[in-house]
């Protein structure tokens, strides 16, 4: 039983589409904002053959150059196109530039005078409301994070010590391009954390409490895919083959999750990113095995899913999530993030993200979440 819907239309090719994509949108537009990661961008052969297509618009471009945008981040890049009559946004990037891209889509026209006004609509969800939200084409350079499917952007508050979400169905992208040629060039970090945090996306939405029959499809695939070629790419990271298989069990955990949205893991990772700055595909699947266990009667088919990770246990699974980190170069221990007894237990405080913990198929408490860290300690 359930609903899936998913509105975004999806192209798998190379980024030259997009001239064609862009003429389908009705009404004819001449402006648009470009958001991009920066540096050697332009130079690089996407970026000659994106400007090339573009060549026809007016094009505002923004630079991108940082990770987990903050409202001050949010507020900055508003305020340098509020006065440019945009009519279509292009995100080519990773995770925070295309949350950035949507946030800015849903953002058209309103006005908003100070970082606490923007804080303050986004805490109430007031654009939600707003008529001028303008089509965005979403363009990721990275295998994880899904954010060209979802209709939903994280933006943090640091100054608050807290995560936000910019959140509306009229948020989803016109269009998102796959090109996993784009992905080739990522260092081995990257690569590896960006394909964690998807194999939590695929694996929390086949557990979540929203999961449906379409939802496990694609999760199932996407776990496969990633398991199978997690090695491989960061072995051959040139080979296209492996980065076409990445890229799409990342767009296929964007698929399931995009209906079912995160539960526990990425609810606790929140607060281990803010109180300890891991990488967040690391903070999302440093707890995945554990919250499986917790999780594995209450799940639909796990059977299925154990087969997917091509194991025959939960603590197998925490040995390959165990394994993925060490060829990354990650650790698989808080206290080599500098965790102590103290951050545990605010971790463990803070862990309870509305929509997120409540969406996981088991209940936690405060004290069992304290005891999952404290398990990984």
């Amino acid at each position: 039983m359930g609903n899936y819907y998913n509105p975004v239309r999806i192209k798998i090719d190379s980024i030259d589409v997009i001239e064609d994509v862009l003429n389908t949108i009705k009404p004819r537009f001449t402006n648009i904002v470009l958001l991009h990661r920066g540096g050697d961008f332009p130079e690089s052969v996407a970026g000659r053959n994106l400007y090339k297509s573009l060549e026809n618009f007016e094009v505002k471009q923004i630079e991108v150059n940082i990770s987990n945008p903050d409202v001050e981040d949010l507020f900055h890049y508003y305020k340098q196109i509020e006065n440019f009559d945009y009519q279509c946004i292009v995100g080519i990037g990773g995770g925070s530039v295309l949350d950035l891209s949507k946030s800015l889509a849903g953002l058209k026209d309103l006005e908003i005078e100070s970082v606490s006004a923007l804080r303050t609509m986004i805490d109430q969800k007031q654009y939600v409301e707003n008529q001028n939200v303008v089509p965005w084409i979403g363009i990721p350079t990275t295998s994880g994070t899904g954010s060209e499917v979802t209709c939903w952007a994280t933006i943090w508050d640091h100054a608050n010590g807290v995560k936000m979400s910019v959140d509306s169905e009229h948020l989803y992208a016109h269009t998102a391009i796959i090109d996993p040629t784009l992905t080739v060039s990522l260092p081995k970090g990257l690569t590896a954390s960006t394909a964690l945090d998807a194999l939590c996306h695929a694996t929390e939405a086949y557990w979540s409490k929203s999961s449906n029959e379409i939802s496990r499809i694609y999760s199932l695939e996407a776990i496969k895919r990633i398991v199978h070629n997690f090695e491989k790419v960061l072995n051959h990271p040139t080979e296209v083959t492996y980065r076409n298989e990445m890229a799409l069990g990342s767009l296929y955990a964007g698929l399931a999750f995009s209906n079912t949205r995160t539960t526990a893991c990425h609810s606790i990772s929140y607060p281990l990113t803010l109180e300890l700055g891991m990488v967040h595909g690391i903070a999302t699947s440093i707890t995945l095995a554990k919250v499986l266990k917790i999780n594995f009667d209450s799940i639909i088919e796990n059977d299925k899913l154990l087969q997917a990770f091509g194991v025959s246990s939960c603590d197998e699974v925490q040995g390959l999530i165990e394994h993925f980190n060490q060829l990354s170069g990650f650790s698989s221990k808080l206290r080599d993030y500098k965790a102590n007894e103290e951050i545990i237990d605010k971790v463990a405080a803070n862990a309870f993200t509305k929509g997120r913990m409540d969406n996981n198929p088991v209940a936690l408490t405060q004290e069992e979440v304290k005891q999952i860290l404290l398990s990984i300690y």
